[in-house]
């Protein structure tokens, strides 16, 4: 049983007060137009946890990888409790991130609000703005653009273009809820690089974007007016499907070309079958995409990989809306088939409406996530038909989109 941890609540003011400002480059989509910078971002938890004295420091090789891989998911293993249970230390500092903003090119100065993206494991910023077979329909920030919607995203730390500091007890997920709350603050002050001020940010994540936004409502819950959680379920799987289907390999070994400078945690899926295993399902996706995918997929390092659930134990009175988006076949947090429960007729897919009315549809896994949000204003679910854990990838990625559109619509947010 995982302790139950509290996080540092970060204040507006960690946010650097100067960021320092690199625009890289402009371009424009159908919908949108983006623009690349980097900032400092300023954060601390007293949160981490001493994950070296459990799984020691970077692998000498990935032979040694391997090795502790099969440690942590062999049966009756405790290595999991014992990251748990391990000593928790303070983690502090400024580190330069890399941030992508987009905003729809007709917006005449009156954007109603923004979307703070937090990518997955094996992704980056760039999740949110793929633009496959010449369209833009397989594009969160077209989409979103298209409705009057700025998105930001970044490349989180670790990650891509972002800051590479000790991957086994800096980059963890209770640092990252930190980083998220501090960024959210600074758009509603209106001092992150020249993107303007917010008054109206909303969550989104993907994978271990939305267990880090599970944290984030747990000790910011002011951070965000609304939470859309993808690829998310509270039913995520450690077994053949799990983490341990990702066959964690050492970024530097696997894709020496783009990775030779990375320390030996950061790590990285191999190959193209084990993208499709975690992310696709066959033949529902755009044409080139696994071959996109595998050739642009982010690195991720060990103190992410083994704190990933850390954000699901805390206890959780997030009060404004949320919204799971996750598709049927999701392999890491569905084993593959999300409409499998363990009693259909306790598990309904809910809407409840802020008068305490709602209304059933079909069972699935999503609902387990209400388990996490029991205070929530509107809690709705959606599960993505022919999908699997890269929605973006898909042919129903558009449909999917257009889904949190009216959902954040309805919600008043």
């Amino acid at each position: 049983m995982l302790t139950q941890i509290a996080l540092l609540t970060i204040l507006g003011s960690l946010f650097a007060a100067a960021p320092s400002v690199q625009p890289i480059k402009r371009d424009s989509g159908t919908y949108a137009n983006c623009r690349s910078f980097y900032a400092d971002v300023y954060a601390e938890t007293d949160q981490n946890v001493d994950l070296k004295s459990v799984i020691g420091g970077p692998p000498a090789n990935q032979q040694a990888l391997v090795e502790s891989s099969i440690q942590t998911f062999a049966a009756g293993s405790t290595v999991m409790q014992q990251i748990m249970n391990a000593t928790k230390i303070p983690v502090k500092g400024t580190y330069n991130m890399w941030f992508e903003y987009c905003e729809p090119k007709n917006n005449n100065g009156n954007i109603p609000g923004i979307f703070q993206t937090h990518h997955g494991l094996v992704g980056n910023a760039g999740y949110w703005n793929v633009q496959l077979d010449n369209s833009p329909n397989n594009s969160f920030a077209e989409s979103a653009a298209a409705a009057g919607w700025a998105t930001l995203s970044y490349d989180r730390l670790g990650v891509g273009r972002s800051a590479k500091p000790d991957g086994t007890n800096v980059v963890q997920i209770a640092y990252e809820i930190a980083q998220s709350i501090s960024i959210a603050q600074s758009l509603r002050a209106g001092n992150l690089s020249d993107v303007g001020k917010f008054n109206k940010i909303v969550g989104v994540g993907h994978s271990y974007g939305s267990n880090l936004l599970t944290g984030v409502a747990s000790v910011g819950p002011q951070a965000f007016d609304a939470l859309i959680l993808t690829g998310f379920t509270n039913n995520a799987t450690q077994g053949p499907l799990g983490l341990a289907a990702f066959q964690s390999t050492i970024a530097s070994v696997a894709y020496p070309a783009r990775f030779a400078s990375d320390a030996n945690d950061y790590v990285i899926t191999p190959s193209v079958s084990v993208d499709q295993t975690g992310f696709f399902h066959y033949p529902n996706y755009t044409n080139g995409s696994l071959d996109f995918f595998t050739n642009n997929k982010g690195e991720y390092t060990l103190g992410q990989q083994n704190s990933i659930a850390a954000p699901l134990q805390l206890k959780n009175n997030y009060t404004s809306p949320v919204f799971v988006v996750t598709g049927q076949y999701d392999a890491p947090y569905c084993a593959a088939n999300c409409y499998v429960t363990s009693s259909s007729g306790s598990n309904s897919t809910t809407s409840a409406a802020g008068n305490g009315t709602a209304t059933s549809t079909r069972p699935s896994q999503l609902d387990t996530a209400k388990e996490l949000y029991p205070s929530a204003s509107i809690f709705q679910t959606y599960v993505v038909p022919d999908t699997a854990h890269g929605i973006i990838y898909h042919t129903t990625a558009y449909e999917a989109y257009q889904r949190i559109i009216d959902f954040v619509k309805s919600a008043s947010v």
